[in-house]
C-alpha cells in the first residue's frame, strides 16, 4: 500500500479528509442551530436537545463493532457505506415536516458517521507510512476543524439568509460529491478480506452496553438520574458479559491487550475522552449565550464563536508535523494544558463582553490544535497495521463518547439551575429579559466550566503517560 504513488495518497487523503469534515460540521451546525429550531418548530429545549444528541448516539454505540467489521470485509467498502447512509440522512432533514422527522435524520446521518469518521483515520493510516503518517493525520484533523469552523460561520450565515434547511441542502451536496469522488480515489486500495469469523457476541453485548448507558445519559440528563438507573445496570452487566467473552475467544471484536499491554494506546484514548468531555458543549452553550441572551443573530455567533475553530484548522497540519518529528505525547499534554488555561478565562473574565469570549476561544482553539493530531498519532502509531480499523473505531468510540457526555451534562446542569420552565420557553424571548433567568444560566455554565478546566488539566496527566 505504501507503493501508491504521491498522487494517489493525496487524492485519497482528500476523499477521506472530505469525509472527516462532514461528522463535526453536521454535530456542531445541528447544535448551532437549535435556536433557530426551537422558534421555527415552536419545540421547547427537551425536545430541541434530542436533534444534536441523536446524532451522536450510534457514533460511540457503534464504531467500534464497524472498525472491526471494516478490517475483516474491507475499509473502502465500509467507507462507500457510510457516503450513501449519510446522503440519506441530510437528504430527508432537509425534508423534514416536523421536528421529530429532524430527529430521525440527524440519527441516520448519525449512522453514516459512525462508519465515515473511524474509516478516515484507519485509511490514512493504511495508506501513509510511518514518518508521513502525523502530518496526514494532521490534514485529516485539519478537515475536522474547517467542519467546526464552517459550521457556526456557513451556518449562521446560510440560516440567516436562506433558511436552516439550507444547510443540509449544502450537506447533501457535500456528499454526492464525496461518494462520487470515492469511487476513483479509493480503486485498488482495498485489502483482502481477511478469514476471520465475525465474533457477532462480542458485538452484540458491546452494541447493548454502550447503547444502554448512552440512552440511561441522553434520558437522565433531563429527567433525573435514578429514574432511568435500569438502563445504566443493563449496561454496565453487558459490558462486564462483554469482557468475559472477549477474554475467551480467538479473535475478539477487541483485543482487550490493546488497552492492559499498550500503555500508549490507553493513554491517548483516555486523554481523547477528557478533550471531548470539557469541549464540545461549548459552541452549544455559547451558542444559546449569544443568541438568546446577548441577543446576537446567527451570523454574528457565528462569526465570534469561529475563533476557536480556525485556529484549531490551521495548527493540526504544523502538531502533526512535529508529532512526526518530536513525538506526540508532549506536544499533545502542551495542547491539554492550553484548553485548560481556556476555561480559567471564561471563568475569570466577564462574558458580557464579547471580546474575551473571542480571547478565551482562541486560546481554546489553539490547545485543541496542538492535542487532535499528536494524539491520533500516538494511537495509530502503537497497534500493528492490522489493526487500524479496530484501533480508529475505539480512539472515535471515546472520542464521541465525550461529545456525548459533554452535551447531556452540561443540558442537565442548565436545566437544574434554570428549571424546567424557564428550559420550556428559552427559545420563545418571553423570559430572556429576566435577570433571574440569566443569572440562573450563567451559573449552570460556570460548573460546566470548572468541571471542563479540571478534566483538561487530568488530561495533560494522562497524554505524558508512556510504557516504561
Amino acid at each position: 500500500m505504501n507503493r501508491l504513488s504521491s498522487g494517489r495518497k493525496w487524492l485519497v487523503l482528500f476523499t477521506t479528509s472530505l469525509a472527516a469534515f462532514q461528522t463535526p460540521y453536521n454535530s456542531t451546525v445541528l447544535s448551532f442551530i437549535t435556536p433557530v429550531l426551537g422558534k421555527y418548530f415552536h419545540a421547547p429545549l427537551m425536545v430541541l436537545i434530542y436533534v444534536p444528541i441523536v446524532y451522536l448516539i450510534p457514533l460511540p454505540t457503534l464504531m467500534i463493532t464497524l472498525g472491526r467489521l471494516s478490517d475483516i470485509y474491507g475499509r473502502v467498502r465500509m467507507f462507500k457505506l457510510g457516503f450513501v447512509l449519510f446522503l440519506t440522512g441530510s437528504l430527508f432533514g432537509s425534508l423534514a415536516p416536523n421536528i421529530y422527522a429532524l430527529i430521525i435524520a440527524s440519527l441516520l446521518m448519525g449512522f453514516g458517521s459512525s462508519i465515515l469518521s473511524p474509516g478516515s483515520a484507519a485509511i490514512v493510516s493504511q495508506v501513509f507510512p510511518e514518518g508521513e503518517r502525523g502530518f496526514a493525520l494532521g490534514i485529516n484533523a485539519m478537515a475536522v476543524y474547517l467542519g467546526l469552523t464552517s459550521a457556526p460561520f456557513f451556518g449562521g450565515l446560510i440560516t440567516q439568509f436562506l433558511g436552516w434547511r439550507f444547510v443540509l441542502i449544502i450537506t447533501t451536496v457535500l456528499t454526492v460529491v464525496g461518494l462520487i469522488v470515492s469511487q476513483f480515489s479509493m480503486r485498488g486500495i482495498e485489502l483482502p478480506r481477511r478469514a476471520i469469523r465475525v465474533d457477532y457476541l462480542g458485538a452484540i453485548t458491546f452494541t447493548v452496553s454502550i447503547l444502554s448507558i448512552v440512552m440511561y445519559l441522553i434520558l437522565s440528563a433531563i429527567s433525573g438520574w435514578l429514574y432511568y438507573l435500569y438502563l445504566l445496570v443493563i449496561g454496565l452487566v453487558s459490558l462486564f458479559i462483554f469482557i468475559l467473552i472477549e477474554r475467551r475467544i480467538n479473535n475478539p471484536m477487541l483485543d482487550l491487550n490493546l488497552f492492559t499491554g499498550n500503555v500508549s494506546f490507553m493513554a491517548g484514548n483516555i486523554t481523547a475522552l477528557l478533550n471531548y468531555v470539557s469541549t464540545y458543549s461549548v459552541p452549544f452553550l455559547f451558542s444559546l449565550y449569544l443568541q438568546v441572551f446577548l441577543g446576537y443573530n446567527p451570523f454574528i455567533a457565528g462569526l465570534i464563536l469561529v475563533s476557536e475553530p480556525v485556529f484549531m484548522a490551521a495548527l493540526s497540519p504544523v502538531s502533526g508535523r512535529l508529532s512526526d518529528r518530536y513525538g506526540s505525547r508532549e506536544i499533545a499534554a502542551l495542547g491539554m494544558g492550553l484548553i485548560g488555561v481556556a476555561f480559567v478565562l471564561l471563568l475569570l473574565l466577564n462574558i458580557r463582553y464579547v471580546i474575551y469570549i473571542v480571547l478565551s476561544l482562541m486560546v481554546l482553539g489553539i490547545g485543541f490544535g496542538f492535542f487532535s493530531a499528536p494524539n491520533t498519532n500516538s494511537v495509530m502509531s502503537s497497534v500493528t497495521a492490522d489493526k487500524y480499523g479496530v484501533a480508529s473505531g475505539v480512539l472515535g468510540t471515546m472520542r464521541f463518547m465525550g461529545q456525548l457526555l459533554s452535551i447531556t451534562v452540561a443540558s442537565a446542569i442548565l436545566v437544574s439551575y434554570m428549571g424546567k420552565y424557564a428550559s420550556l420557553y428559552l427559545f420563545t424571548g418571553v423570559m430572556m429579559g429576566n435577570l433571574v433567568v440569566y443569572q440562573s444560566f450563567i451559573d449552570g455554565l460556570r460548573i460546566v466550566l470548572v468541571i471542563a478546566a479540571v478534566l483538561s488539566f487530568i488530561g495533560v496527566y494522562t497524554s505524558l503517560l508512556r510504557e516504561k
